[in-house]
């Protein structure tokens, strides 16, 4: 949800200027035009992307970081990608620049799930206990697994906020049609929310202290072919009651993070949080204990998609999905479900939808 931007806050194009002092005085001078030409709208769109990335690394302890930031896979390549890939792909509810209205799109290992968001150092010696061995259920895997979803979220929101700063500089208009609402404020907000706990995450690494988050954990006896991350700020918990309200800017929103991924055998779910929203949580938590196996991997199957486009899934099992199962996928990636909820008519996370990813 947006808000009036003040005169003396920061311009939302990234000046580094007041408000009052930047845009506010550009409202009647033109778009861009090359940039506002429909025909030009892939390529403008395409170099929007490339000009938002942000190259960073994330670990606390800069002394040590590489001078070379990679591309980081915040599902593991080696261990998870090549076991859902075939033939070296996956599909990912992720659009490239060329295409940015597809609901599924192939890449090939080396770029699935990819984020500048680690130098190689970090990379390679924070997350080597789980590169190395399988999932243990201990305090620090849980933390790892959860650090890193919380990372590519973060390093995502950033390169968005980015994105709308060029927009604005490209197309002033924009602001005077929102009547000086900044449509991106709400990602700022996003951003600013995650500060607090980005700081946990960092003494924690810092500590080597990992038992900073409250988790549950599923097993599961097969070995699936997709995985995902993804986190949300929930309102409501699995039985409606109120559990936070986003629509205070004066109150930071807490987060839950989940992660889905085949390990060896298995395939494990870990939801988790940060301890220091256990008062929160709690009845939420005791509500995700008691599901039984099907409740689950309905959860799973409904929320996955609702929170997140970093999804991989293998190629040849969703090509055998038939359309209505692909249709219903979709609608909850393109956020149909969220627009329900945000309407007053929240779904039910544990009905079973048409399609199950556990069946692919």
């Amino acid at each position: 949800m947006g808000r009036k931007i003040a005169r003396n806050e920061p311009c939302p194009c990234g000046s580094g200027e007041k408000f009052k002092k930047c845009c506010i005085e550009r409202f009647n001078k033109p778009d861009d035009e090359e940039f506002s030409k429909l025909e030009n709208l892939p390529v403008q769109y395409k170099k929007l992307r490339k000009d938002s990335r942000i190259k960073q690394c994330l670990h606390p302890y800069k002394e040590a970081c590489s001078e070379k930031i990679i591309k980081s896979h915040s599902i593991q390549n080696n261990k998870i990608l090549k076991k859902i890939a075939t033939k070296g792909k996956v599909f990912m509810p992720s659009p490239k620049d060329d295409n940015p209205f597809a609901v599924m799109t192939e890449y090939g290992r080396k770029e699935a799930t990819i984020f500048t968001g680690f130098c190689g150092y970090h990379d390679k010696t924070v997350f080597q206990p789980i590169e190395d061995s399988l999932f243990n259920n201990s305090k620090e895997h849980i933390f790892l697994y959860t650090y890193r979803c919380f990372a590519v979220e973060y390093h995502k929101k950033q390169e968005v906020v980015n994105m709308g700063q060029q927009l604005f500089m490209k197309k002033p208009s924009l602001l005077s049609l929102s009547k000086w609402e900044n449509p991106y404020g709400g990602l700022q907000m996003a951003i600013n929310d995650f500060g607090p706990v980005k700081n946990q995450f960092d003494k924690a690494l810092l500590d080597k202290d990992f038992d900073i988050l409250t988790s549950v954990v599923w097993k599961f006896n097969q070995s699936a072919k997709f995985a995902g991350t993804g986190f949300e700020a929930m309102t409501k918990d699995l039985q409606g009651n109120n559990i936070q309200d986003l629509l205070n800017p004066d109150i930071l929103a807490k987060h839950i993070f989940v992660v889905v991924f085949p390990d060896g055998d298995k395939t494990y779910c870990i939801i988790s949080w940060l301890k220091a929203n256990d008062d929160l949580f709690s009845g939420y938590y005791q509500q995700l204990i008691h599901l039984n196996e099907q409740e689950q991997k309905n959860y799973i199957n409904n929320v996955l998609p609702m929170i997140s486009e970093n999804i991989t899934i293998n190629t040849e099992a969703w090509d055998k999905w038939e359309d209505y199962k692909k249709d219903e996928f979709g609608s909850l990636i393109w956020g149909m479900e969220v627009l329900a909820e945000l309407s007053g008519r929240p779904g039910d996370r544990l009905e079973s939808p048409l399609y199950d990813l556990f069946e692919l």
